[in-house]
């Protein structure tokens, strides 16, 4: 796991590093602004499924240059974190979820408690 900001590191380099070690990244877009962007596989689409409300979006959108994935951030701390957000890549299969940093924290520390 790492963490990055995404007003200060480019989303594309985050992203392929989501994607290539396969592990979650702590992401910041501003003081008290967090999400945990997930690469989704068997465990972590658990996660997904936690939030109330899971919103679709495209992968190339997430990765241009810019603000994109800090307004995705906003998006999940505003809602409170019932909302998460699946990017699917151009064939429309889901690839990476951005979803609660808090609500992510609890599942880590229940799954801990479980195993």
């Amino acid at each position: 796991m790492f963490e990055a900001n995404c007003i200060e590191e480019q989303p594309a380099d985050i992203v392929a590093r989501v994607l290539e070690e396969q592990v979650p990244c702590f992401v910041t877009a501003r003081e008290g602004v967090r999400g945990v962007l997930l690469p989704l596989d068997e465990v972590y689409t658990e996660v997904l499924e936690l939030h109330s409300r899971v919103i679709d979006a495209r992968m190339k959108d997430l990765v241009l240059p810019g603000k994109d994935m800090a307004m995705y951030c906003i998006q999940v701390s505003l809602s409170d974190e019932h909302d998460a957000i699946r990017f699917s890549d151009e064939e429309g299969e889901p690839v990476l979820a951005l979803v609660g940093a808090m609500r992510f924290l609890r599942w880590m520390e229940e799954s801990e408690e479980e195993a």
